[in-house]
């Protein structure tokens, strides 16, 4: 079993595929939790979303965008409706 550890959290996978998210220390902001069976990529996107909701995502603006935004089609069509509005 290969624990990770990311943005102050630890990753440590399942059997069943599934992984325990768990904070690495005190105050917890966010609580321990499970998720269903998934990679490890979605593992770190449910951490980064939950700290974006808490407002403690701290990972500089355009890396939030990139991996929120999905491309920059997305964004372009959003700057160009504010634009208009």
């Amino acid at each position: 079993m290969q624990v990770e550890r990311y943005r102050g959290f630890v990753l440590i996978p399942e059997d069943d595929l599934s992984w325990q998210v768990r904070p690495e220390r005190s105050p917890m902001h966010v609580l321990p939790f499970r998720t269903p069976a998934c990679s490890i990529a979605d593992v770190k996107a449910l951490v980064d979303w939950r700290l974006a909701r808490l407002g403690r995502d701290h990972r500089p603006k355009a890396e939030r965008l990139a991996k929120s935004q999905g491309n920059g089609w997305q964004l372009t069509e959003v700057h160009e409706q504010q634009k208009t509005a």
